[in-house]
């Protein structure tokens, strides 16, 4: 159970009872708020200040002509208005009118105001905190002290010209006294001016150098974080290029091998064999999604959505995985802003952050999954690599398991890299978070030390108010047609397991190696085509390209874009482009075959070759 959090102060009457004199001003100048003190400072009450402009409460005093308090508070508030900062004025006389219940007179008064603006999200002035402290007994008394020092003056003068007369030379003595004593004055205010500067200085000095050490190692953690996202981002390249290329080989071993074991009765000894190879292709399959998914090259397929609903949606079998050892906390704050990201990629997400938080308690523990409304600020971003500052979404998983040192930290986001014995762990995890959080233009960062447990932060940025989410696919009836079908495929065995595939369905099957061969295709005005099959990336011309110039000549021209990796052609920062039609490799017969069946179906509305 978690402990209820405390109840939210009572801020107004904090504001009120605050022993210092405060007033809250609007941009207009009108009196919003008043503490206490400063309603017994100034003689007023609440009720006939507050909603009323501050220069018609507090007028200059008319019997002062030389009065100057509102020509200099104005000036002083103007100047936080517009400059948006703390406004700092110097001692002020601006006298008080007493209650018309004591006579309605004015009052001398000496202030020391400071007006400082509080500004809302978008950097205006919300409000401005008018703070003054009432230094009327200080003045009277260094006017005090000032005129005793003058009238003491005025004595000394007149006893020493009566002493001139009687005891000259005594005088002559006192006043070489006099000077040696004002030499001395001199040379001691003289010390304490020079030690003050040297002080001052000094205090400079070690303040210029702090913050030149704080810059060095702002600048030395910069470097590390570059040289680590440098590092990733070619790894991250790498991996993609490598599950492209096994894409296709997988689209061959898989496809053939499920038409194989469908060919193929359960009692015939080559069923094992063909299943064991099939298992062994969805393996390989699932290490090219996690590559993928590091590499941020994989499509997602976002939606608006709430993250607590993802947490509450998964927490009874996040539990069952834990097993009874660790506790499970989830402290969700609501209401919780929504964030566009995949569905599917969250729930994965926050399983792998979960087993990996397991794996490092392995006598037992407490886990906390957090989710929480957050504003990244400049300071934030100044601290942490491409981070944009706004409002975001904090999904935290923290554990109180074994934690991790600096040296394993700088490498866990890396794909195939694990702590844990061989065997027991791919080392994709944590690398299929890193991307899919950063495809999904958010930023992931871990706190961890020996000992102390490990925390992971997520933070994804807040999804507009005008943010839509995506139509669902219309459903289909059948995967069977009889349509015509252009394929244009430059790798040989991925265009023939294809087309094999196709025409099982009892689709027309055009196979084309290139471009060239796709357009003298559609150049026959007597060949019917319903729909153009093309991979994204081939030599010479793309399949976007290809797609434009076929369907110049062939406007009602379905396409569907297959392809074992993203390209900017068909995506935008992994996401689909309105109005694309993909399918990732590799390529499985049923998936195909839907697909086809989706794009031809959605183009004609209705399903021609209904089961």
């Amino acid at each position: 159970m978690t402990e209820a959090p405390p109840p939210t102060p009572d801020f107004r009457t904090l504001f009120e009872s605050a022993p210092g004199l405060y007033l809250v001003l609007a941009p207009d100048l009108r009196i919003l708020a008043a503490s206490d003190a400063y309603l017994q400072a100034t003689m007023t009450a609440r009720s006939a200040i507050v909603g009323r402009h501050i220069f018609e409460v507090f007028p200059d005093n008319p019997d002062d002509p030389t009065a100057t308090g509102v020509a200099n508070l104005r000036a002083s508030l103007e100047r936080a208005l517009q400059n948006r900062a703390p406004d700092a004025m110097a001692v002020q006389k601006y006298d008080i009118r007493r209650p018309e219940s004591d006579g309605g007179r004015f009052e001398i008064r000496h202030w020391s105001p400071v007006n400082s603006p509080v500004l809302d999200a978008a950097g205006e002035v919300r409000y401005i905190i008018h703070r003054v402290e009432d230094v009327t007994e200080f003045v009277r008394l260094r006017a005090q002290h000032h005129e005793r020092e003058r009238a003491t003056e005025e004595l000394r003068t007149r006893a020493g010209a009566m002493e001139v007369e009687i005891f000259l030379r005594a005088q002559e003595l006192q006043e070489a006294n006099q000077r040696l004593r004002s030499l001395h004055d001199d040379l001691e205010q003289r010390v304490q001016v020079r030690t003050a500067e040297l002080k001052r200085a000094n205090e400079e000095l070690r303040q210029e150098i702090e913050q030149h050490q704080r810059t060095a190692d702002a600048l030395r953690e910069s470097e590390v974080q570059f040289r680590h996202a440098q590092k990733m981002e070619a790894v991250g390249r790498l991996a993609g290029s490598v599950a492209h290329d096994f894409n296709n080989l997988l689209s061959v071993i898989l496809s053939y091998s499920v038409l194989l074991l469908r060919d193929t009765k359960p009692s015939d000894p080559r069923f094992e064999d063909l299943a064991a190879i099939r298992k062994a292709g969805e393996k390989a399959a699932g290490l090219t999604r996690h590559l993928l998914a590091f590499s941020r090259q994989q499509v997602l397929a976002p939606r608006l959505l709430d993250l607590n609903q993802v947490v509450q949606g998964s927490q009874g079998m996040l539990a069952r995985l834990l097993g009874e050892d660790v506790e499970l906390i989830t402290i969700c704050e609501r209401p919780l802003a929504k964030v566009r990201v995949d569905e599917g990629q969250m729930d994965q997400v926050l399983m792998n952050l979960v087993v990996n938080a397991r794996d490092a308690m392995p006598n037992g523990g407490k886990l906390t999954i957090e989710t929480q409304n957050v504003v990244l600020d400049e300071g934030y971003r100044a601290a942490h690599l491409d981070v944009k500052p706004g409002p975001h979404v904090l999904l935290a998983v923290s554990d109180t398991g074994v934690g991790m040192d600096a040296d394993t930290q700088s490498r866990i986001f890396e794909p195939f890299f694990t702590t844990k014995e061989v065997g027991k762990g791919t080392g994709l995890g944590l690398s299929t978070v890193f991307g899919i959080v950063k495809q999904s233009g958010g930023n992931i960062w871990v706190y961890s030390e020996p000992g102390a447990g490990t925390t992971f932060k997520i933070y994804l940025p807040k999804a507009s108010d005008t943010a839509q989410t995506e139509p669902a696919p219309p459903q289909t009836m059948t995967l069977e047609g009889s349509e015509s079908i252009l394929l244009v495929e430059d790798q040989e065995e991925v265009r023939k397991v294809a087309r094999h595939i196709l025409e099982r369905y009892g689709y027309r099957v055009f196979e084309a190696r290139n471009a060239d061969e796709a357009l003298r295709f559609c150049e026959r005005p007597s060949l019917s085509i319903h729909l153009l099959l093309t991979d994204v990336v081939m030599p010479e011309i793309g399949g976007t390209q290809l797609a434009a110039r076929l369907r110049a000549l062939r406007p009602e021209l379905r396409v569907l874009y297959i392809s074992g990796y993203t390209e900017n052609a068909i995506v935008r920062h992994g996401i689909l482009e309105p109005g694309v039609a993909y399918l990732q490799k590799p390529l499985l017969p049923e998936a195909l075959a839907r697909r086809v069946r989706e794009v031809l179906d959605s183009e004609l509305g209705v399903n021609e070759n209904p089961t």
